[in-house]
């Protein structure tokens, strides 16, 4: 875009016709049918959030390329798909700790809050309240635990929790294992800050999101003691199984019944993660009668990697990560829909609401004018029909093409 920006300043002195001709082609081009613009407003969010994750860009030409993005940003329709995708990519950056720079995360937000209304970024800027909230929390807590054990006289500690507190309506649904086991101190943890939070914080409720744990666990080899950084996944099961010196080697079915993990694919993704994963990171040895390094056959046995050895006393073990499916990236899309019937629905009870009496052509006009996504006439009334079968409109009796509202 910066190029024909430039071609058509020189060229045509910046004269504002030949600026909103280009401004109209770019528009005609990104959102050519509804599902080219989805597609759009989807790689353009998944670009944003592979370039926020690089340490390249906390720099002016980090600014610079939110700038471009934004340009970009300001001729897409589907700004509601570009939304629910960067609110997931910024969910795992913030929890996960992906973020190369929040000062970064938040001037975009900033960006995106002037350009489109407090409502686009509302949720978002709550997902960055509730990190900051849980700064304070954990303070609290922490001094709470520390008065306590000094009143009891115990001053042993064998570790530290950091808990975020997500409030639901700001954060994605995530799957989670109900059947999940958690290694003693673990518990013990939780059960202390569940009381905690039960007091302070009467009539809210707590359910624990396992899957986008971290932990540090200290790990003790023959050639010297390590410090591992895991997802929490990957330190349940090296507690609950290869914590175990009386059982040496694991089976993939013995490893997921003992820690709770029901889902074959999490489990191999977390075996091979520690088994077969870069040099200096293997943890675990994997026995396997096939050749097939990427892969955890029932046969299979998992060990405790008792030569390992690494030069660095802290070794960050990344899991392999389960690339985006298709079906998750048509449960956004249909989210997407979704909130879209929503709006639609709301604009044509606002105008009703003010109207009283309107005839179909001017109520079409209307809506489209104030929804900021494309829709076309079939949309509208499809959600005009369920609005009177709901009964909050009505057709007029002497003209079928005229809805009354309906109090």
């Amino acid at each position: 875009k910066f190029r024909w920006v430039m071609v058509t300043r020189d060229a045509f002195s910046g004269q504002e016709l030949f600026m909103n001709s280009l401004k109209g082609i770019l528009e005609d081009v990104l959102n050519e049918s509804e599902k080219t613009g989805r597609l759009i407003a989807e790689l353009l969010a998944k670009h944003v959030d592979g370039q926020l994750r690089s340490n390249k860009n906390c720099n002016d030409e980090g600014e610079k390329f939110l700038n471009d993005v934004l340009s970009l940003f300001r001729h897409l329709s589907s700004k509601d798909v570009f939304e629910a995708f960067y609110k997931r990519d910024l969910a795992k950056r913030l929890l996960l700790q992906k973020s190369a720079s929040i000062d970064f995360e938040k001037s975009f937000l900033s960006k995106l809050k002037t350009e489109c209304g407090t409502g686009y970024t509302a949720k978002m800027e709550g997902m960055f309240k509730d990190m900051d909230l849980s700064r304070d929390v954990m303070a609290s807590f922490g001094a709470a635990a520390c008065t306590a054990n000094n009143k009891m006289n115990n001053t042993t500690t064998t570790g530290k929790m950091d808990v975020q507190i997500l409030t639901t309506g700001y954060w994605p649904v995530y799957q989670q294992m109900s059947n999940i086991k958690l290694p003693t101190d673990m518990c013990d943890y939780i059960a202390k800050f569940e009381e905690y939070y039960a007091n302070k914080y009467q009539g809210r409720r707590i359910a624990w999101q396992h899957s986008l744990g971290n932990c540090h666990v200290k790990a003790n080899f023959i050639k010297g003691t390590k410090e591992l950084v895991l997802s929490q996944y990957q330190a349940i099961v090296l507690i609950l199984c290869f914590n175990n010196t009386s059982k040496q080697s694991w089976t993939i079915k013995e490893v997921m019944k003992t820690t709770g993990i029901d889902n074959r694919d999490e489990a191999e993704r977390i075996l091979l993660s520690l088994a077969v994963g870069k040099e200096g990171t293997r943890v675990l040895t994997k026995s396997s009668k096939k050749k097939n390094r990427k892969v955890v056959a029932d046969d299979d046995t998992i060990s405790y990697n008792k030569n390992f050895e690494s030069r660095q006393h802290r070794i960050k073990i990344t899991q392999i990560q389960m690339k985006e499916t298709q079906e998750e990236r048509n449960k956004t899309h249909e989210s997407v829909s979704r909130d879209r019937l929503y709006l639609i629905d709301a604009a044509v009870v606002r105008i009703m609401k003010a109207r009283k009496t309107i005839d179909h052509q001017t109520l079409l006009g209307e809506v489209m004018a104030q929804v900021k996504f494309p829709c076309n006439g079939p949309d509208v009334k499809k959600r005009i029909e369920s609005l009177i079968e709901r009964e909050y409109m009505e057709r007029d009796e002497n003209s079928v093409s005229r809805y009354n509202y309906l109090a």
